[in-house]
């Protein structure tokens, strides 16, 4: 299912117009239509603003069909996440499924914060090399090394950064709201 295809189908679930999403996302209603046509990519950052309108988690609208449930290494989907410049590996094919693992690697130096969604959710992370540092909204910091994971609401994340000089790899697993 294209991202269009997606779209429109989770707005007409939920009865509303074009001009109602539009004005809900701060997107004009020909840029929404040239998007549910699929004339336009948006970007993540108007998916964003879109899933947040629709009460879903941007994933959803990103989602593929079922069908084989391996992910080969030379088949991964790199996702760029928003306008932050930040890119990451999806490590399943089903990206609307309550669970989304993926990959990530941090240059030495780098320092993410965390984009809040309409609802908390849970984020685990393992790290695979180097060392991550994960601030929390209290000023809770902890550094984790290879081998090291966390558990957390996603509410309380902040930021996530690589306190080191080498590069940094972890895994994440992120659980989105249900609908």
């Amino acid at each position: 299912m294209s991202v269009g295809s997606a779209l429109r189908k989770r707005r007409n679930e939920l009865e509303m117009t074009l001009r109602e999403l539009a004005e809900e996302a701060d997107l004009t209603s020909g840029y929404l239509s040239q998007i549910e046509n699929d004339l336009v990519s948006p970007s993540l950052k108007s998916l964003g603003r879109l899933a947040e309108a629709l009460r879903i988690p941007v994933f959803h609208l990103l989602s593929t069909s079922l069908g084989n449930p391996v992910m080969r290494a030379n088949e991964r989907t790199v996702v760029k996440w928003m306008d932050t410049g930040v890119e990451v590996v999806l490590l399943t094919p089903y990206r609307d499924w309550q669970m989304l693992p993926f990959h990530r690697t941090m240059a030495p130096g780098e320092a993410t914060k965390a984009v809040r969604l309409e609802r908390a959710r849970e984020e685990w992370y393992f790290v695979l090399s180097g060392t991550i540092r994960v601030t929390l909204t209290d000023d809770e910091t902890f550094v984790l090394s290879e081998g090291d994971s966390i558990h957390i609401e996603s509410s309380r994340l902040d930021e996530i950064s690589n306190p080191s000089e080498d590069t940094s790899t972890f895994i994440s697993m992120m659980t989105p709201p249900q609908l």
